[in-house]
């Protein structure tokens, strides 16, 4: 069986500058966008035209391997002496059989062209009556692009650029020109201890004077006495 997806319906890549969005072979100006709505769809992913061709083969077999069931079971019902009621009756349990497994087939795809699935567009629309569809089944990421897309239309912020995938549900965005993050400053290093600098006159204390000994107060007694002998004698 045939099974289509949701990238079969717009883009599914694109790609956020600075005045313009570009999604697929399309390039719209932001300041061209008119609206922007985020719908919710049912997806049938079974419904293809395959599938139903498959189906309505499958029930027509069905009916008409049934019908010849039961005419040849109905054969051997009415004539059970006759020599072909036998042949007739396996016959129409063949087809009985064959009904049955045609039938069954007919019923699981018909059971699966009727399961669907939820899905969301982000349809934008331009002023030059363009409308350009973003699906995917998950909405967070289809309201993330719509507001950034709000952000540039009513600040004129050029500096929000970026780009997003849906088969990844994944949205880049940065801002070019952005400061780099200072540095750590750095543990101030304690100041190297200078050695004083010498003075060119530096005033030296006066040096301390030198103990006297005992020997030497007495000598000077000594002297003291022979002055005051020669004093009369002069």
């Amino acid at each position: 069986m045939d099974r289509q997806t949701l990238d079969m319906e717009g883009a599914r890549q694109g790609e956020i500058s600075a005045a313009s969005l570009q999604m697929g072979d399309d390039t719209i100006a932001i300041q061209r966008i008119a609206t922007m709505t985020v719908e919710a769809k049912d997806f049938f992913p079974w419904d293809t035209p395959k599938n139903r061709v498959t189906q309505k083969a499958y029930a027509t077999a069905f009916v008409s391997m049934m019908f010849f069931a039961l005419m040849g079971i109905g054969w051997w019902a009415v004539l059970p002496g006759r020599p072909g009621s036998t042949v007739m009756l396996g016959i129409g349990i063949v087809m009985l059989i064959g009904a049955m497994v045609c039938g069954l087939r007919a019923g699981m795809i018909a059971a699966k062209l009727r399961t669907k699935q939820n899905y969301f567009r982000l349809v934008i629309g331009t002023s030059d009556a363009r409308q350009i569809p973003l699906v995917d089944d998950n909405r967070d990421v289809l309201c993330k692009i719509r507001d950034v897309v709000r952000h540039k239309m009513d600040t004129d912020d050029r500096t929000i650029i970026g780009d997003f995938d849906l088969n990844l549900d994944i949205v880049n965005l940065k801002t070019p020109g952005q400061p780099a993050a200072e540095p750590a400053a750095r543990p101030s290093e304690p100041e190297p201890k200078l050695l004083p600098e010498l003075d060119a006159t530096p005033d030296d204390p006066p040096l301390p004077k030198l103990a006297r000994r005992h020997d030497d107060d007495h000598q000077d007694a000594l002297f003291d006495k022979v002055a005051e002998a020669l004093k009369p004698a002069s």
